[in-house]
């Protein structure tokens, strides 16, 4: 699953399209996911309908007027058809096959979400989740919760993937890069020329 997200503020645009090397954002993503995915959804607004990676599906937003990254969970889990499912931001450049595996592969029977954690930071829409929590985050959307770090605090059990599980995969920061500006995509596609570390 793909949480598309489409328009930035600090972008002023929609960022799926934008390209990072000779991919757009959204394409990335997908490729990243297709390797460990049977199906994959990219949920978001009608606006993100018109961009939409071949061989995967739309799912709209379920709470007009309620948009947010919970929200799209919410219909993502909703409109899965298999137990794991991972969730992705659509704006991760550097998101790799090999980390989306590694952290489905951890999203055992009693684990209900696995979630990268850097230097405190979690990382809640580069995860895995089991799709029996949508109840936990129905619930969590009618009393008014928004973060997804909010509800990953009422989930027993969640494992959390700490720096150096990750370093396995490379530089975690660049693997958990997301492009909300365009200092970010700058940052970016200098990253991907080794222009930066």
């Amino acid at each position: 699953m793909i949480l598309a997200g489409g328009e930035s503020r600090r972008m002023g645009r929609d960022k799926l399209p934008l390209k990072i090397g000779e991919k757009p954002l959204l394409d990335r993503v997908h490729l990243a996911l297709a390797f460990n995915c049977d199906e994959i959804l990219v949920v978001g607004d009608a606006k993100s309908e018109g961009y939409v990676p071949a061989g995967a599906l739309h799912v709209p937003d379920l709470r007009p007027g309620r948009q947010g990254p919970l929200a799209g969970i919410e219909a993502g889990l909703l409109a899965a058809r298999h137990r794991p499912v991972f969730v992705a931001a659509g704006d991760m450049p550097f998101l790799t096959g090999d980390l989306v595996g590694y952290l489905l592969g951890l999203l055992s029977g009693g684990v209900p979400a696995v979630v990268p954690d850097l230097g405190g930071t979690l990382h809640p829409l580069c995860a895995a989740y089991g799709r029996e929590v949508r109840p936990a985050v129905s619930a969590a959307l009618d009393r008014g919760v928004r973060a997804v770090r909010e509800l990953l605090e009422n989930l027993p059990d969640v494992r959390y993937v700490r720096e150096g599980e990750l370093r396995r995969f490379g530089d975690p920061n660049l693997l958990l890069t997301n492009v909300n500006s365009p200092e970010d995509l700058a940052r970016a596609r200098r990253a991907l020329h080794g222009g930066e570390e």
